[in-house]
């Protein structure tokens, strides 16, 4: 058992954890490996800017997360990065990998409501050590990793300098420029230094990756638009149709493992990332100062269409940079009373630039249709864009402590208080690439909104302070030499989100208001009954936790009708907000149990129930959203505008899910003995096998006409190989995603029906079946 694991069975709070010689066995790198052993914690990972990382089935409550303030924390060697994309990275050099679950924040980084992924990465050693790693798979799959470390000063200065290069075909090409999708292209490496003075320890470390990879093109028409509206009707004419008809092209494909784009590009990331943390002693106190910066930009090169279009592409460059500066002075362990203390101090600044090109098919796409002549757009030329900057900041300083007081040898009580002063403040500026001698600038913008682009607005800078109050209490009882039993009451919250979309609503031309560039905050309360057990000397761990979690406000997606048309009928306008009230509940355990001598059975699984309690003003379905003609006669069904889902559960969150595999070593002596002097040492065999099984989920809008239940499945891992009981060289081949599942995995729009201007999508699983092997070399 890792000395991390053997840490957390001491902590009154559920946290699970992969340990380094378990994700170097299975080869797990990255956040979605990781998740594979991890009850109720689902990365999400799309792309470095839409990867939403849900804990209990929570993540943002909507959008991209630029602006928001995601429900679920980041931490990385003890510093907090709050957007996604300081996530997307290959992690090669992990001490521990684990979810801490629940209100986040009286012990240090930045205030979450649910929980935090924690990542730990190896300290620089004193023992010198390299370790060289070579990995190939299938889709010409080629990883190189090398780790080395050792002193610098002998006992004083030791360093470490972990680095990958990550690289292989997709599993499916563009038709059109041959561009294998969905694959890997990136690289990283991460630089430490380790000085130990008299009574001090100071950490420093650098991180730098880039990923250059066709990742945005995890979806594909399956079929020609099959959408049907409730009232009965259909769109006016399909996706097929009007090719024929406004561009004069068919329908070259509806298998989304054979696109037809026009002008792919790569998504192209750069991250940048420096910490120090030192430790220094005061008495028997450790004071302890971590100082971290973090940049993070992302510049999308999507497509201009499918089907040899050439209508427009939309992208979001990009651009965040974080600071942040704790201290924090902790007292001894093991005392009657052990305490901590901090100061937080958080700086993040993000700038999302959206552009939407269009391009020389945009006219006649967006033009309008008369007894099958088709009018293109006035002034829609090829280079005209439609632009939106947003930005978002936030400014947080913090007080925290927390303190545990052991009553007697059995009963222990833990309290915990974070109070935060955070100022959330944002804009946003939309604008327009105009062609020069095309019109009036009035013209151009006008062919813009036609096809669906924005009119100049500039929401103004928009400013929210809150003092936001943290609180736990956890309590722990050791009933005897193995059962340990907690409970936990906490309170979190979280500032409001900075809505780097916000658009101005304009009815008929005329402007009536703009949407709210910062939404309300978030509270969270959560309840927890939990135990942790430890028999037969550790061979057998067993824990398990009940949680009942109210949220108020919870940040997504709702319908404001305040705004009315002409007519006095209320529109429909759909943008980040909140929802009265959300509530996740259910049970979570894991456990390992050494069956016999070299042989491990790992076990983990969650009950799960994410519901909306109070959310009357929900977005609708497409379906829902039938033409209105101008005049409509007598007794004509207008669509609705919103609905309600109040006590209906989350959209692709399963009830069950559960991990189970078994990891077995046997020393087989001189196996290879004969095969000359290189081979004349002791071995080691080991085979290993995980599945990770997750209930049917919901993929679509409930209430939408076409509704899809992804079946339950499951993704089973393997791999078996030999090592030298010296650990020297180690050759290991492995399978995953054994039985090739690509189950549709997407939020709410796995299946899209389409709609007049776009075909049928469906969204599929990232990874489907790889064989591989690995081969490991410790050169010193």
């Amino acid at each position: 058992m890792s000395k991390r694991k053997m840490q957390v069975e001491k902590i009154a709070r559920p946290i699970v954890v992969v340990d380094p010689k378990t994700a170097q066995r299975e080869q797990l790198y990255r956040l979605e490996d990781f998740a594979q052993k991890i009850p109720n914690y689902r990365p999400g990972s799309g792309n470095p800017r839409t990867a939403r990382p849900a804990i209990r089935g929570v993540s943002a409550g909507a959008g991209t997360g630029d602006g928001s303030e995601f429900d679920t924390g980041f931490m990385l060697d003890n510093v907090f990065f709050r957007h996604v994309g300081f996530q997307w990275a290959d992690y090669i050099d992990i001490e521990s990998a684990e979810v801490a679950l629940g209100p986040q924040g009286t012990a240090g980084g930045k205030n979450t409501t649910v929980g935090s992924f924690v990542v730990r990465t190896q300290l620089p050693s004193f023992e010198r050590k390299a370790t060289l790693e070579t990995q190939f798979g299938s889709y010409s799959h080629v990883m190189q990793r090398v780790n080395v470390t050792g002193p610098i000063i002998d006992d004083k200065l030791a360093y470490r300098i972990a680095a990958y290069y990550d690289h292989g075909d997709g599993w499916f090409r563009d038709q059109v420029s041959g561009a294998s999708l969905l694959n890997n292209n990136r690289w990283g490496a991460r630089g430490q230094l380790l000085y130990i003075g008299d009574n001090f320890t100071n950490r420093f470390i650098f991180n730098i990756s880039q990923s250059h990879e066709y990742n945005n093109n995890n979806d594909g028409p399956y079929a020609d638009t099959f959408q049907v509206f409730w009232n009965g009707t259909r769109p006016t004419r399909t996706y097929s149709q009007n090719l024929r008809l406004r561009l004069g092209l068919p329908l070259l494909t509806i298998d989304p493992r054979k696109p037809f784009n026009t002008d792919n590009g790569t998504l192209d990331q750069r991250l940048h990332m420096v910490s120090n943390e030192l430790n220094y002693n005061i008495g028997e106190n450790v004071f302890t100062s971590i100082s971290a910066y973090g940049n993070f930009r992302l510049l999308p090169r999507n497509d201009m269409g499918n089907n040899l279009t050439e209508i427009s592409k939309g992208a979001s460059d990009t651009y965040v940079d974080q600071f942040s500066q704790e201290f924090r002075l902790t007292s001894p362990r093991d005392e009657p009373l052990e305490w901590q203390a901090g100061l937080f101090a958080f700086y993040d600044y993000v700038w999302n630039r959206a552009n939407t090109i269009y391009g020389g098919d945009a006219a006649r796409w967006y033009g309008t249709v008369s007894n099958g002549v088709v009018t293109p757009t006035p002034y829609l030329l090829r280079g005209m864009a439609s632009n939106r900057d947003g930005k978002a900041r936030d400014l947080q300083f913090a007080a925290y402590g927390n303190a545990t007081y052991h009553v007697d040898e059995q009963l222990a009580l833990t309290f915990g208080l974070r109070d935060s002063w955070e100022v959330r403040s944002g804009s946003n500026f939309s604008w327009i690439t105009a062609v020069p001698g095309n019109g009036s600038v009035l013209d151009q913008q006008a062919a813009i909104v036609a096809a669906g682009g924005q009119r100049f607005y500039d929401t103004g800078g928009q400013k929210a302070t809150l003092n936001a109050l943290t609180g736990i209490f956890n309590p722990q009882y050791q009933y005897n030499e193995n059962i340990m039993l907690y409970g936990i009451v906490g309170r979190g919250e979280k500032a409001g989100a900075v809505n780097t979309g916000a658009q101005g609503i304009f009815v008929g031309g005329v402007f009536q208001k703009f949407q709210p560039v910062i939404t309300k905050p978030e509270t969270s309360w959560d309840y927890e009954l939990g135990a942790k057990s430890v028999w037969f000397d550790g061979g057998l761990v067993v824990n398990a936790n009940l949680y009942w979690n109210d949220i108020y406000n919870f940040q997504t997606n709702f319908v404001d009708t305040s705004v009315v048309d002409a007519n006095g009928v209320p529109t429909r306008q759909t943008y980040l907000g909140v929802a009265p009230h959300a509530r996740l509940r259910g049970l979570e355990f894991d456990g390992r149990w050494n069956a016999f001598e070299g042989f491990w059975f790992n076990f983990s699984g969650a009950i799960t129930e994410a519901r909306w309690i109070d959310f009357d003003e929900a977005p609708i379905d497409a379906s829902w959203i039938w033409n209105v003609p101008n005049n409509p006669p007598p007794g004509f069904i207008r669509p609705p505008t919103q609905v309600s889902r109040s006590n209906s559960r989350f959209n692709a969150v399963p009830v069950y899910s559960f991990n189970a595999g078994f990891n077995y070593e046997r020393k087989l002596g001189l196996l290879l003995e004969g095969f000359g002097e290189w081979w004349n040492q002791p071995v080691t065999g080991f085979v290993y096998a995980n599945v990770a099984w997750q209930d049917k989920t919901l993929v679509t809008d409930p209430y939408a006409f076409y509704r899809y239940w992804q079946p339950a499945y499951a993704i089973t891992n393997l791999g078996f190989g030999l090592h030298t009981d010296d650990e020297r060289y180690n050759l290991n081949f492995w399978v995953k995603n054994l039985t090739n599942q690509l189950p549709l995995v997407n939020n709410g729009t796995a299946i899209d029906p389409g709609t007049a201007t776009a075909p049928s999508t469906l969204n599929f699983y990232r990874f489907p079946r790889t064989i591989g092997g690995t081969l490991r070399i410790s050169l010193y």
